[in-house]
């Protein structure tokens, strides 16, 4: 599995795929302010408390507010056995990019 992937290719993947984990790592506050549909919200900060909803079966996403934090998640997920892909730029691309908001 690619380990990183583009907002478009990712956009792609949410609107075809059913078997997706949609993860973002942003702070509580930061999710409320500004979400994408169909991520769930478990902060960079408490992610080694909520491996056990990580399963393999699933393709996991991660995204962040520009990409740092997804891939030391990534690290730590692939450190507990567990495989994710990190969308490249994180909210700050996909904003631009899919929203157009820049």
């Amino acid at each position: 599995m690619d380990h990183e992937i583009t907002v478009i290719e990712a956009f792609e993947l949410i609107h075809s795929a059913d078997n997706l984990r949609l993860v973002d790592l942003r702070s509580k506050e930061a999710f409320a302010k500004k979400s994408i549909n169909g991520f769930s919200n478990v902060p960079f900060a408490d992610l080694s408390n909520e491996l056990g909803g990580f399963d393999n079966r699933k393709k996991t996403l991660l995204l962040c507010e520009d990409g740092t934090k997804s891939h030391q998640a990534l690290q730590l997920l692939e450190a507990c056995g567990y495989s994710a892909t990190v969308i490249r730029g994180g909210i700050k691309d996909w904003l631009a990019v899919i929203e157009g908001v820049s």
